[in-house]
């Protein structure tokens, strides 16, 4: 249920590029949150964000000390970059907990698209977590969406790259993220925030790197394109008790 849940808001929202590309509109300028909100009201209607624009940090992309260079910046790749609609390489390093042993392991992901003779398109997945494996292959025209591609638990770290990107965009008023916005709320278990920190680059994607936490542990981690830049490159989960649940980091990416 939730892999479909995850398939069909990717293919409603244009996020994920599955099969088209993703074009959001014309209005594409980012949107400046209004203002400051640290308060705690913790109401579902206030997508308040604060966006302290520090002109000092996001001079030379912003990045950090802790910033993790995985590609060269500038590399002109589209905005909308996970769309198996077109020839292309993706691989990603998995890391977390084994849902049967409660173990910590590490996998890797590929998705491989590439055009035949006569056309078409074939696509292949190797999934590898832990004990778990996945391998499959598809041809088919290229705007055909493949539901065997997705229906298998190789799809699950596809999903936890689109909801990261989905979760801030709700959480934050649909305001793409600028280093330095920033809300917090109160919820039922505690104070969350969630900031916008830095620039990061995954593979020649930047990316604004996002960090949120609840009574100052983090929760949850990821890189967020914006709301026309399809699916995160980088997300984290955490469990309540602080163990990593699942880390999803883009290594290679190419348009063929």
């Amino acid at each position: 249920m939730a892999l479909a849940l995850a398939v069909v808001l990717a293919g409603c929202t244009g996020i994920g590029g599955l099969g088209g590309d993703g074009d959001a509109g014309d209005d594409a300028g980012v949107a400046e949150a209004d203002t400051p909100n640290d308060g705690a009201n913790g109401e579902a209607g206030d997508a308040t964000t604060a966006a302290s624009e520090n002109d000092d940090e996001r001079d030379g992309n912003g990045e950090g000390a802790g910033s993790r260079s995985m590609g060269s910046e500038g590399s002109g790749v589209e905005d909308n970059w996970f769309n198996l609609s077109e020839p292309g390489y993706y691989e990603f390093d998995l890391a977390g907990m084994d849902k049967e042993t409660g173990e910590q392991v590490t996998g890797r992901l590929v998705y491989d698209v590439r055009a035949t003779d006569d056309g078409e398109l074939t696509r292949s997945v190797d999934y590898e977590f832990g004990s778990e494996q996945f391998q499959s292959s598809t041809t088919g025209p290229a705007d055909e969406f493949s539901a065997p591609l997705f229906f298998n638990e190789a799809y699950a770290p596809i999903a936890t790259l689109q909801g990261v990107s989905l979760m801030y965009l709700f959480e934050m008023g649909f305001t793409d993220p600028t280093v330095g916005n920033r809300k917090q709320s109160s919820t039922d278990e505690g104070t969350q925030v969630t900031e916008v920190t830095e620039k990061r680059t995954y593979a020649g994607l930047e990316c604004s790197f996002v960090r949120t936490t609840l009574d100052g542990e983090v929760t949850q981690e990821s890189c967020i394109r914006g709301s026309e830049g399809g699916i995160a490159p980088y997300a984290a989960t955490y469990t309540d008790e602080g163990e990593l649940e699942l880390e999803v980091e883009l290594v290679d990416f190419e348009r063929r």
